[in-house]
């Protein structure tokens, strides 16, 4: 993935215009995700998490839009809560069944997936502050695999541009070898919780 400009940092945790889901109480299927920072080029004084769940048949159980009658995609981002293990290292626990599947609009059972859990970090709540975003998918979480993004530092702190979210790269295959030390990696791993 390349650097963009998102504009809707926000939409990354839940808001008031949430689609209607009711959470799960008990979630038993739980994974704890492992934040490493590398080489980062300083401190982050921001730094927060959500997972993100999708509905899969949203044309069968969503409710349809007025005019088009076209059902909207129904997704919901809810926050996850780190624990700082060290300056470099976060822990957060995901629940794969956080959000149930219910009959919410009269049209059947809407079936939530999740989906990913993304990572967001920034220097300072400056609105000027460059936001770096990363993502582990929900099937290398499953797998207990690992992700790895790498982050330009020259947008560290700020980037001069209102809510700048960069999203990184998956590798550093593109860059050349004597400007590889410009950049600093964000992994994150799973692994199965204990309950």
């Amino acid at each position: 993935m390349s650097a963009t400009n998102d504009t809707n940092h926000d939409s990354l945790l839940p808001e008031d215009g949430a689609p209607l889901r009711n959470l799960n109480p008990a979630p038993r299927d739980a994974y704890d995700i492992r934040v490493v920072l590398r080489g980062a080029p300083g401190p982050f004084a921001e730094i927060d998490a959500a997972a993100q769940y999708d509905v899969t048949n949203a044309g069968e159980c969503g409710e349809p839009q007025p005019l088009s009658g076209a059902v909207p995609r129904i997704s919901t981002t809810e926050k996850v809560a780190l624990t700082r293990v060290s300056d470099t290292e976060f822990v957060g626990r995901v629940f794969m069944d956080q959000v149930l599947d219910e009959d919410y609009y009269g049209r059947g059972v809407c079936h939530w997936k999740f989906v990913e859990t993304r990572v967001s970090m920034r220097e300072s709540s400056d609105p000027m502050a460059t936001w770096f975003v990363a993502a582990i998918d929900a099937e290398e979480i499953v797998r207990r695999a690992s992700a790895a993004t790498f982050f330009s530092s020259v947008h560290y702190p700020k980037a001069e541009i209102d809510n700048y979210a960069n999203f990184g790269h998956e590798s550093l295959d593109h860059v050349d070898a004597k400007d590889r030390g410009e950049f600093f990696e964000v992994e994150l791993s799973a692994m199965e919780a204990n309950q």
